[in-house]
């Protein structure tokens, strides 16, 4: 049943982002500007997905991209920038771990005087819960 019920949300997943979307954009457009709120929205999505990445594929990216006396990867509200700083800083990443921490870096280019993508990221992105 798990199985079927994971399958059943990929596919509903595109369907249901595109409505989110525009309505977001009908909602919110004339308040905030078109640039504006699709910045927030896909910059939104793009934290949650990275930080259910952390959460989810925890398994995976503690054994391929961390040594075993790395911090860990699994905190839901954590993003994996911020495992992969932390890493980065302690020098526990396995050669995996730092190709990722250097692609991060080549493409978030105007962070490298801050220590690139991933250091700068370090409890930056941590969800305020109350």
């Amino acid at each position: 049943m798990g199985f079927i019920l994971y399958l059943l949300s990929w596919i509903i997943e595109p369907f249901v982002v595109i409505i989110n979307f525009f309505t977001v954009l009908v909602l919110n457009v004339r308040v905030k500007g078109f640039f504006k709120v699709t910045d927030e929205f896909f910059k939104s999505g793009a934290k949650d997905r990275d930080r259910f990445g952390n959460h989810n594929y925890r398994t995976m990216l503690n054994f391929y991209m961390i040594k075993n006396t790395g911090y860990q990867f699994g905190n839901y509200k954590e993003t994996i920038s911020s495992v992969l700083g932390k890493n980065q800083r302690d020098k526990t990443l396995t050669w995996t771990g730092w190709f990722f921490v250097y692609l991060l870096w080549a493409v978030d280019y105007p962070m490298w005087p801050y220590g690139g993508h991933c250091i700068s990221s370090i409890n930056n992105n941590i969800k305020k819960t109350k």
